[in-house]
């Protein structure tokens, strides 16, 4: 299995296919797990997933538990892997990931995708949904989390199994950091500084995030927005197939295949 090593820690990591790499970043304890649908984008892209701190295979203890130290860990496997520039994808709480990566590494950055994400915790829905997660991890509720996240993303009962035994192993106190400093996380004063095209993805029946599409859209520059029929916050998985093909056709839109 291949991992990203250092003392302190250990991140694991997969690369599917070949032709313009994908770099996705999934939700605090959920792993690439979440992604499992958007694998079959690998027939005409090179994907990225890492298992970030606390999640899947990586280390459950470890210091790198904040959006900058995860787009830094990102950073790093971009440049093990000798790639140039890449896309970015975030899911949920992911999306501040990928959006700090393209902030603080623009020079690797060739695009961004936001599915259900933010800029900023700024509602009352969202800062109580990170309440909820902060409380949960606080009381060592790992097994809620191992039912709960699993049945709203995943229909098949294999699948629930799947990522539910990897958050049965996590680490609550690593958990709740990590809640606590995605819920402090803020770009919506640098989203200027993001010169790339960004895809922004939501549900229309997500209760917690739409809203902030337009956040986005009044601060960047180049910002195409989708709502996808029928699905909530989950889109990458209740989803999967509109998803992947918004995500297709823009990439071929804005030219970025193939990129450098």
């Amino acid at each position: 299995m291949p991992y990203l090593k250092s003392d302190e820690a250990h991140f694991y990591y997969e690369v599917h296919g070949e032709g313009t790499p994908i770099v996705f970043f999934h939700p605090p304890v959920m792993g690439i797990e979440t992604f499992e649908y958007q694998k079959v984008l690998s027939k005409k892209y090179q994907l990225i997933f890492i298992d970030l701190t606390d999640s899947g295979r990586s280390s459950k203890r470890a210091e790198q538990t904040s959006v900058s130290d995860f787009a830094k860990l990102a950073y790093i496997l971009v440049s093990k892997l000798e790639l140039d520039s890449v896309i970015v994808c975030g899911y949920s709480n992911g999306g501040s990931a990928a959006q700090e990566f393209a902030l603080a590494y623009p020079e690797m950055t060739k695009g961004v995708i936001l599915i259900s994400s933010f800029p900023e915790v700024s509602s009352f829905l969202l800062s109580q949904e990170f309440n909820l997660g902060i409380w949960a991890a606080k009381n060592e509720l790992l097994n809620l989390f191992s039912i709960v996240l699993p049945k709203a993303h995943f229909r098949k009962k294999e699948e629930q199994r799947k990522m539910a035994f990897f958050i049965k192993q996590g680490d609550s106190s690593t958990l709740k950091k990590i809640y606590e400093q995605g819920k402090q996380y803020v770009s919506t004063d640098r989203l200027k500084q993001l010169n790339v095209p960004v895809l922004l993805i939501y549900g229309k029946l997500d209760a917690f995030t739409p809203h902030y599409s337009l956040a986005f859209f009044k601060e960047l520059k180049d910002a195409d927005i989708v709502f996808v029929s029928g699905v909530a916050h989950q889109v990458p998985t209740k989803r999967p197939d509109q998803c992947n093909a918004v995500i297709d056709s823009w990439i071929t839109r804005k030219n970025l295949n193939n990129q450098i």
